[in-house]
């Protein structure tokens, strides 16, 4: 791919500029710099008010996109175009940005991110892209039409409905398939670029998607990144392996501390303290309590019990030994036919 000697094409544009012009649009878009600035720190600086500011940016787009210049602009503006369309033909305002500056402008050596603000230039030179501002549902987009901003919608309300109705997080190819059966011309790169700027719509560490209002999704605790990992995972685990599972998913920059994971588990009930150390879901089928209350929780769901079945059902509760079951079993009585039961 051909990639743009952005530094020097913006240099091109913006030459015949007064110093300030020049200055205030470079630091408007944030071109060659780490961010953008605002009307009001850049009025600041030249001790003008924000209008002022606004009416000098205004001027100076003016002039840049005279036609002396059109033949600088229309091939940034024309890959912007097909890269938007290639996206589904609207996008994410921040995604926007960042990937088309890394994948089109030769920057070197300073980073892409330096100049993001150059395709945000472009996109207002050219006139004819629709940005949509931020929503409830919504972060800011840059669309070519308003159009796609209808199919986009009408795709997210699509998946969000299919995910209240399942109730659980699934994997992107599940997502697929619902948008597929909806819109049969989405494929996986569409969908993906459809969702970046959804806000209700978000995957978790593990590739999972779902609404991010769900704790799967956006766990918000060490108890909640417990259970996502030990979901994951389907067996009983150490508090000292959660730990490590946590901090390997990267949920958030905090270290998650063994015996913190220890302290919060031990108080929730969605998890079952069933060895020693050893935490299991209490989806599972697992119970807390001493081995003698899940012999008496196994006798009161099963009835009278001979030793071998007794064992088998307290194992697939508690994770001990089963001489330990068998120990605390002296303290039942049997009937005649050597089966344990409760008085």
């Amino acid at each position: 791919m051909v990639k743009f000697d952005i530094k020097k094409i913006v240099s091109r544009l913006v030459d015949n500029l007064s110093d300030r012009s020049k200055d205030i649009i470079l630091s408007r878009f944030g071109i060659g710099k780490d961010d953008y600035e605002t009307l009001e720190a850049i009025g600041q600086r030249y001790g003008i008010t924000r209008e002022r500011v606004r009416q000098i940016e205004a001027d100076a787009l003016k002039h840049v996109k005279s036609a002396s210049n059109e033949s600088i602009i229309k091939p940034v503006v024309t890959a912007l175009n097909d890269f938007i369309k290639s996206n589904g033909g609207v996008m994410d305002e921040n995604e926007l940005k960042a990937s088309f500056a890394s994948t089109s402008f030769e920057t070197k050596p300073e980073a892409s991110n330096k100049y993001e603000g150059a395709t945000m230039f472009f996109l207002n030179l050219a006139g004819s892209f629709v940005r949509t501002k931020e929503d409830e549902n919504f972060w800011p987009r840059w669309a070519l039409e308003n159009s796609y901003v209808k199919t986009q919608e009408a795709l997210v309300a699509h998946l969000t409905a299919q995910l209240k109705k399942e109730k659980k997080v699934v994997g992107f190819e599940e997502m697929i398939n619902w948008a597929k059966k909806h819109n049969t011309v989405l494929n996986k790169e569409i969908v993906l670029a459809y969702l970046t700027s959804a806000k209700n719509i978000s995957k978790n560490s593990f590739n999972e998607w779902g609404m991010i209002s769900w704790a799967e999704v956006s766990p918000r605790g060490v108890r909640d990144k417990a259970f996502l990992v030990m979901k994951r995972t389907q067996k009983p685990m150490h508090f000292t392996e959660v730990a490590t599972e946590i901090n390997k998913a990267t949920f958030s920059k905090r270290i998650a501390l063994p015996q913190t994971v220890h302290n919060e588990l031990i108080k929730d009930g969605r998890f079952v303290l069933v060895g020693r150390g050893l935490y299991a879901l209490k989806d599972w089928g697992y119970e807390a309590g001493t081995v003698k209350d899940v012999i008496k929780s196994v006798l009161t769901a099963k009835g009278p019990m001979n030793r071998e079945d007794v064992v088998k059902s307290v194992l697939a509760k508690r994770m001990v030994k089963p001489s330990t079951i068998i120990l605390n079993l002296n303290g039942f009585k049997k009937k005649d036919d050597n089966k344990y039961y409760l008085s």
